[in-house]
């Protein structure tokens, strides 16, 4: 193992220890190894999952059984490579993809490894999160970043990335238009997807007047909830997760076209059939993302994704529960979780 200077024996861990149990403890700084490294972690994004983990012990199909650190939205410096890493690392800024696949099923064989059954993801009950000072992961999901990258951009690569992955599964061409249900930092980041993809008109639905404003200067058409849309659309991209909202969004999509389903929410999602069927709507749905990271870094690095705007409540790890127990005073669309100040 190679090291970046000293480090400390323990660190401050963000731990969950059940339904609305958080504990900040002390826990030792692991070491990583063959294939990994070490990163002090910078910052790290706050996603409706981990509010789902927080408030229900679940989030879709993964249950909490034991305490874990949750954090999938991170980046950071490496301070310490594994056997068989290139030492030049030690010291890298990067931003970090938390799925780790098998890398021998058929679905990652063939390249789907989004959808691997025995993937483990960081952050998520298997897998140790990005709440503490480090975290090992693989250094193949360690991705470098420009200087000009914010570590707050760096943890929102994960987030880009799932409304990249929909955008591609949308199959959104130059000239169509799109409906986004949602005005969260995904639906936010969906419609800069749209925009960069061609699409000719988008609308966003979001009650909160300040996300959508902040739509608004990303290029969209906004509206308070989905009876003032005008028209169908080419495409739906549904970021709620909202089993009614689902259901009457597919209402909009024109004939022949796409609904995607991004946000998770409900376990069961109500569809309307007849309509669905008699216009050959068709339904897709929407895993995590694959091969994203390089072109969301380039999308930050060149201006193509604004992610920093999006930022409206930064809290220190000794605060972070504020994140899940108190509401921001102000606009609430994302809120970054600030770990560490890389040297």
């Amino acid at each position: 193992m190679t090291d970046h200077g000293a480090r400390p024996a323990t660190m401050k861990s963000l731990v969950l220890h059940g339904k609305r149990d958080l504990r900040l403890e002390e826990r030792p700084v692991p070491s990583p190894g063959r294939g990994e490294v070490l990163l002090a972690v910078g910052s790290v994004g706050v996603c409706g999952s981990d509010k789902h983990f927080y408030t229900e012990g679940r989030a879709s199909s993964d249950v909490m059984t034991e305490p874990f650190v949750m954090g999938h939205e991170f980046g950071g410096r490496i301070t310490a490579v594994g056997e068989g890493v290139d030492e030049g690392r030690v010291g890298e800024r990067v931003a970090v993809e938390p799925l780790v696949p098998c890398g021998s099923c058929r679905q990652c064989t063939h390249g789907e490894y989004n959808i691997c059954p025995t993937q483990k993801f960081h952050g998520v009950p298997g897998a140790e999160g990005a709440l503490q000072e480090y975290v090992v992961v693989p250094a193949a999901n360690a991705f470098p970043i420009p200087d000009s990258v914010s570590d707050a951009a760096a943890a929102m690569v994960e987030t880009i990335s799932v409304s990249l992955w929909a955008g591609e599964r949308a199959g959104i061409t130059i000239g169509e238009s799109v409906l986004i249900t949602g005005g969260g930092p995904i639906g936010l980041f969906a419609l800069q997807v749209a925009r960069n993809r061609g699409a000719a008109h988008v609308v966003l639905v979001e009650p909160q007047e300040a996300r959508r404003d902040l739509a608004k200067s990303l290029g969209a058409e906004t509206v308070a909830s989905l009876e003032e849309a005008e028209g169908t659309f080419d495409v739906l991209m549904e970021c709620t997760g909202v089993q009614q909202v689902r259901h009457d969004g597919c209402l909009y999509v024109r004939p022949g076209g796409r609904a995607v389903f991004i946000g998770v929410g409900h376990q069961d999602a109500g569809v309307p059939m007849p309509a669905v069927i008699e216009r050959e709507v068709e339904i897709r749905g929407v895993m995590r993302y694959r091969f994203t990271w390089p072109t969301v870094i380039a999308g930050l690095r060149d201006g193509r994704f604004q992610a920093d705007d999006l930022v409206t409540r930064t809290l220190p790890l000794e605060e972070a529960h504020l994140a899940w127990t108190q509401a921001p005073q102000g606009p609430d669309v994302k809120t970054i979780i600030r770990v560490g100040t890389q040297p």
